[in-house]
C-alpha cells in the first residue's frame, strides 16, 4: 500500500528585526519615551532587513505579519521590497517585545505607513485597540498566554498549506517558540536569537507526517548575513 504523503496546513517563518539603535547601545538616559521604546533600525538593521527580503525572495508569502513597533514594521517592509507581488503587511500589536515601557502607547497606524507603505491592522484589531502590549519577564504567564493567542490566531486563519512570516522580537519570539515546542513555562535552556535570524516552522495535518506534526526545520538562521 501506498504511504500517504504529509500534508503541510501551516508553513511559519519567524524574523527578528534588524539592528536598532537599541540593539547598537545608544544612551537610554538622554533619549525620549518613544525612542527608548521604539528605536529605528541602524543602516546596519536597514542593510540586514534587505538581505533577509532578498533571501526570502523565493518564498511567495501568503501573509506577512508584524508588531507595531517601527524596528519590526521596517525589517517586515524589507522582505516586502522583495516579494513578486505587493501585499498588505499586518500589524498584529500582540506580537510586541516583552518589556515595552506602559508609559508608551506606540504609534498611529498612519505613522506606521511611514516605514511600511501597505501595513494595515490584522483581521480582529480594530482601531480601539492598544497598538503595542505591555508585559514583563517577571510576569511570565502573561507573556506565553500572548504567545498562544498569536498561534490561536494562526491556527484559526491558515490550514491549507499557507506561507505565513512573523517579523518581531528577540525575547517575544523566544516565548514563541517554546510555546510552540509545548512548554508552558521557560525551560531550563534558551535561544539566542540574532538580528534578522530566520526560524522556519512547518505545521502538518496530523498523523500525515511520520515524523511528527510539528517540525523545526531550523532555527536562527543568518546565512543571508555572510
Amino acid at each position: 500500500m501506498e504511504k500517504s504523503k504529509p500534508i503541510a496546513e501551516l508553513e511559519l517563518y519567524l524574523v527578528r528585526h534588524g539592528q536598532s539603535m537599541g540593539n547598537a547601545g545608544y544612551d537610554r538616559d538622554n533619549l525620549t519615551i518613544k525612542e527608548q521604546n521604539d528605536p529605528l533600525l541602524t543602516e546596519k538593521g536597514l542593510m540586514q532587513a534587505d538581505l533577509v527580503g532578498k533571501s526570502l525572495c523565493n518564498i511567495d508569502f501568503d501573509h506577512i505579519y508584524t508588531s507595531g513597533l517601527i524596528r519590526a514594521i521596517s525589517t517586515a517592509n524589507g522582505i516586502l521590497t522583495h516579494q513578486k507581488t505587493s501585499k498588505p503587511v499586518y500589524i498584529l500589536p500582540i506580537l510586541s517585545e516583552v518589556g515595552i515601557s506602559p508609559e508608551y502607547d506606540g504609534i498611529s497606524i498612519d505613522e506606521m505607513k511611514n516605514y511600511c507603505k501597505t501595513a494595515v491592522l490584522a483581521d480582529g484589531v480594530s482601531e480601539n485597540d492598544p497598538r503595542v502590549y505591555h508585559s514583563t519577564f517577571e510576569n511570565e504567564a502573561e507573556m506565553f498566554d500572548r504567545a498562544k493567542k498569536v498561534m490561536e490566531h494562526m491556527h484559526s486563519r491558515y490550514s491549507s498549506g499557507e506561507k505565513v512570516a512573523i517579523v518581531a522580537h528577540a525575547a517575544f519570539l523566544t516565548i514563541l517558540i517554546f510555546t510552540i515546542m509545548g512548554f508552558e513555562e521557560a525551560p531550563v535552556f534558551d535561544i539566542s536569537i540574532q538580528n534578522t535570524a530566520v526560524t522556519k516552522i512547518v505545521f502538518y495535518k496530523p498523523g500525515t507526517n511520520p515524523y511528527g506534526d510539528i517540525s523545526f526545520e531550523y532555527i536562527n538562521d543568518t546565512s543571508h548575513l555572510k
